[in-house]
């Protein structure tokens, strides 16, 4: 799961889509065919796929399938889990937390996929890592929920998606056949008969030297289904007319059908895949969310647009997409669908006016970069190449200052963050939160408590500003809270991560310790101790379902630690 913690942008920005039930209608995405440009040998492949199926997957992307039971799911602890892992040839293990709004997320696809790959010799089994610390540490996990593969007791990282139906492929590709051998002609029209994407090898010997380089690819490559023939006349129903090897990848939406011309070995074969299997242009909704932010690609360019508009727009974006294949993922966000659009506009702090476009890069430092053009096919080709290059000015979200501000904890936004943040004269404590942050709102009392026990030290200043609207290239926020010191003096200096108790007496006595101005501290009540209920601060129980992207197993035991992770 390392991958869906690229960056800090990335998790925040997957969560928006995969903590919530969020649907994006058929219509407008999975079979939008954005070019007919097809040869007639092309047509008559195309016209053996079914298109149907339509109505069911609009009634399963409302995520109405019934719970599932995890009586197939192995419980494994400390003790047991190094025999487990050993005496068992496959087995899948997530550790995770409680609190963990993701784990709870993954916990009903898990199980599901426990179930269905019981039968197969695949075991998959839990780890309650705040539990098994120990344990979890040992393995290196740094985020939950964290999957791991074991092969005869070989780990192996897990690199799938977080549906049931994503885990039993990567699990059947690493298990079983990655490569159907098709022998008849019944089997070309089963296989003809696709939802994914469709990969076709026509070989001499479906032994042979060609089908190990294909084979070796199907392995891992998800997203496709991967069929071979060494049939001449099985071939032809797939447009494979050439001498053998010969391939072929089907999809249905654009860019039906992609002949394969490179040399027949493995990078070849496997880059060909990774450039084809995806439409040029994605729909941006729960599904493809990780597809899109979790591939080797990190730029995206994403066309907000409400489907009219889109119609409009789609022929010159699509024809962009094609000169910047496996370089720039084209994503589509349709403005019209709330539950979808509506998170990702907060996310870049975007109203949804009018259609938009925006260059994004899912990596730790990058930037977001707004298209104020028109639409034509050579003006978005134009703003990609500069955006690929690097020659763009990135924006920043902010909100707008506000009018008063007098209060004992000063409102921050990203205009007034120099002014306010790095004035010299002030040590500054700056909390930045999450309004949807469960630690956060639990903090706030003691924290409105601390600007109010200094607001007459002159030379002290208590701030906070909502990370989820404001960004400054002085803050790497990691998690919810966060709260950093900048003392006087020395601004240009890293700010440093307060390492104390979140009360209003914690905070003071680090300033005591800390600030480059001296102040006579004031006393301030200790609050009470917590409740034998463990009803306090540091609690994740409570507040799991806040978690966007959960760190380090060791903070759960640190309760002056305790974030909302991104």
């Amino acid at each position: 799961m390392a991958a869906m913690r690229r960056s800090v942008l990335l998790a925040l920005l997957a969560a928006l889509l995969l903590v919530g039930v969020l649907g994006f209608a058929a219509a407008a995405t999975g079979d939008v065919d954005l070019s007919e440009d097809l040869t007639e040998e092309e047509r008559e492949i195309m016209s053996q796929v079914d298109e149907g199926g339509d109505e069911e997957d609009e009634e399963d992307v409302g995520g109405s399938r019934e719970p599932a039971d995890e009586k197939d799911v192995v419980v494994l602890g400390g003790k047991d889990f190094a025999d487990f892992v050993a005496t068992n040839p496959y087995v899948l293990a997530e550790f995770y937390a409680p609190w963990c709004g993701h784990c709870q997320s993954l916990t009903p696809e898990y199980a599901r996929a426990a179930t269905a790959l019981k039968d197969s010799g695949v075991v998959l089994a839990k780890v309650d890592a705040t539990q098994h610390a120990e344990l979890a540490q040992e393995h290196g996990v740094e985020g939950y929920p964290t999957l791991f593969f074991f092969v005869n007791g070989e780990k192996r990282s897990y690199g799938g998606g977080r549906t049931s139906e994503e885990i039993i492929s990567w699990v059947k590709k690493r298990t079983g056949p990655a490569v159907r051998i098709l022998k008849s002609a019944s089997d070309a029209d089963e296989a003809l008969d696709f939802e994914d994407p469709i990969a076709v090898a026509y070989v001499e010997n479906v032994e042979g030297a060609d089908a190990e380089e294909f084979i070796a690819v199907a392995r891992v490559e998800d997203g496709v289904e991967f069929h071979m023939t060494a049939d001449a006349e099985i071939a032809k129903k797939f447009g494979l007319t050439k001498k053998a090897p010969a391939l072929v990848l089907l999809k249905k939406q654009s860019e039906k059908v992609a002949h394969f011309d490179g040399s027949f070995e493995k990078r070849a074969i496997s880059v060909f895949v990774v450039e084809n299997k995806l439409p040029l242009v994605i729909p941006f909704n729960r599904e493809t969310a990780s597809v899109i932010f979790e591939s080797e690609v990190t730029k995206q360019l994403l066309l907000f647009a409400n489907p009219e508009e889109f119609e409009k727009v789609r022929p010159n974006y699509e024809e962009a997409a094609k000169s910047f294949k496996n370089k720039i993922t084209f994503v589509l966000i349709d403005l019209a669908d709330e539950e979808v659009a509506t998170p990702v506009l907060d996310f870049f702090a975007l109203d949804n006016e009018k259609t938009r476009l925006l260059g994004f890069i899912s990596e730790e430092g990058s930037g977001k970069y707004l298209y104020e053009g028109d639409f034509g096919v050579d003006s978005i080709k134009q703003f990609s190449e500069k955006f690929l290059a690097g020659e763009l000015t990135p924006f920043r979200k902010s909100q707008k200052a506000p009018e008063e501000n007098d209060g004992p904890v000063k409102i921050v936004v990203s205009s007034t963050f120099d002014e306010i943040v790095l004035d010299e004269s002030k040590d500054v404590i700056i909390e930045v939160y999450a309004p949807w942050c469960g630690h956060c709102q639990s903090l706030e009392p003691e924290y409105n408590k601390l600007g109010e026990a200094l607001k007459n030290i002159s030379s002290i200043v208590i701030a906070k500003m909502d990370g989820t609207k404001n960004e400054h290239e002085r803050l790497k926020i990691e998690g919810y809270p966060t709260i950093l010191f900048f003392p006087a003096g020395d601004k240009s200096a890293e700010p440093a991560s307060l390492d104390t108790e979140r009360t209003a007496a914690g905070f003071i006595r680090y300033l005591s310790t800390n600030a480059k101005i001296p102040f006579v501290a004031p006393e301030v009540e200790e609050p009470p101790l917590e409740s034998e209920e463990g009803e306090g601060e540091g609690e994740p129980e409570e507040e799991g379902e806040e978690q966007v992207e959960e760190e380090e197993p060791e903070a759960v035991d640190e309760e002056k630690d305790v974030k909302d992770e991104l």
